[in-house]
Formats: C-alpha cells, structure tokens, sequence
C-alpha cells in the first residue's frame, strides 16, 4: 500500500517509518530499497486479500490523480482510485474471472485500467474509420467476465474496449483515448459538481 495514517493523517512511505493501516488500524512499516516502489508494509499478511505487489507503472497511475483519491477505504479494500464518480482499479498482473466479477459487484460504478505492455504483441488492432478492430491471440480469458469498462494501456496509447467477444479466436473494437482528456475528465466533473453547489 502507498497511504497510511500516520496521527490521523495520510501519509506516504518514507524511509525508517511506522504508521497504520487506513483498513484494519494495525502498524505498518515503511519499505523504502532502491529496487521495489516505496510502501507501507503490514508485519504479516495485507489485511485487504485483493492488495498486490505494485510496479512503478501501478503507482504513476495512482499519481494522475489527486492524493485524496488514492487508496481510498471503503469497507475492507482499499480502492486504487476513488473519484467522486467512480473507482478506478489499475491491473498490472493476471487476475481470476471470479475477482473480476467480486470487485465490480462491490465497487459498482467502476472502471479497468490494464497494463498492456505484456500483451501487446499478440493484439492485432486494425483501423477502421473512427474505431479499431481487435484480435487477440492468447487472449487473458478472465477479462470476459468483465461487465464494466476496460481500458488498456499500450505503447501508442490508452485504448477504450467498447466490445470484446468471449470467444476463441478473441477479437472486438474499441478507439483510443487521449490520456490526458482521460485524467481530466474526472477532474473536470469534480470542479463542475462544486460549480453547481455554489
């Protein structure tokens, strides 16, 4: 984890420090080597069973956004991002059909951001008009189970799946998104919610 409370404040991992978990109030220990990103650390097992290890992609992504937003609790998880409107679950590593489908049923209003670096090689896109079609080979067949929006990130962008077909050979369509529009719409919508309550 990135956020701990630290005298009822959130704080991030910083070399020699204690603080506690925001989930179950237990200490954590800083972790902060020169290899793996800085964290919060329990002494035995992460209390929230949906926490995994984090790459400095996972955590430049939390960093889009605005710290209150980041880690935030609801119930026993810690959302990777909480924006007024939704969460937003950033996945580096495979994940099974059945945690996909545990997350977006207590989320609710939510959104994927998947890191398609180690994948990209086997998906085909092919421009047509204003969207692309999509082959994937050796598709990760878990994300069939997904009922809520799925963005991946590729070298040449972040890219908006609007249809995917639970099926072998795998294939869809979806557009690119601009990355910077993307972070910013949920900026946007927050300064126009307070806008309106004025």
């Amino acid at each position: 984890m990135n956020i701990a409370l630290k005298n009822n404040k959130r704080v991030e991992a910083s070399p020699g420090q204690t603080a506690s978990c925001p989930v179950c109030g237990d200490n954590v220990v800083s972790k902060c080597g020169q290899i793996k990103v800085w964290h919060w650390a329990h002494k035995s097992a992460d209390c929230d069973h949906w926490s995994e290890p984090e790459s400095e992609w996972h955590k430049n992504w939390k960093n889009k956004f605005p710290i209150q937003w980041q880690e935030v609790v609801i119930g026993k998880h810690r959302a990777d991002i909480k924006t007024p409107s939704k969460v937003i679950e950033i996945q580096a590593s495979s994940i099974s059909s059945s945690e996909i489908i545990d997350r977006e049923r207590f989320y609710g209003n939510m959104l994927w951001i998947l890191k398609g670096e180690d994948f990209e090689h086997n998906f085909d896109l092919r421009k047509k008009g204003g969207i692309y079609t999509f082959r994937w080979k050796h598709p990760r067949k878990s994300w069939w189970s997904a009922k809520k929006p799925i963005f991946i990130e590729f070298s040449q962008g972040l890219f908006e799946v609007k249809k995917i077909h639970a099926q072998t050979p795998c294939g869809g369509y979806g557009r690119f998104v601009d990355m910077h529009t993307f972070v910013r719409s949920f900026n946007k919508k927050t300064l126009n919610d307070l806008l309106q309550k004025i």
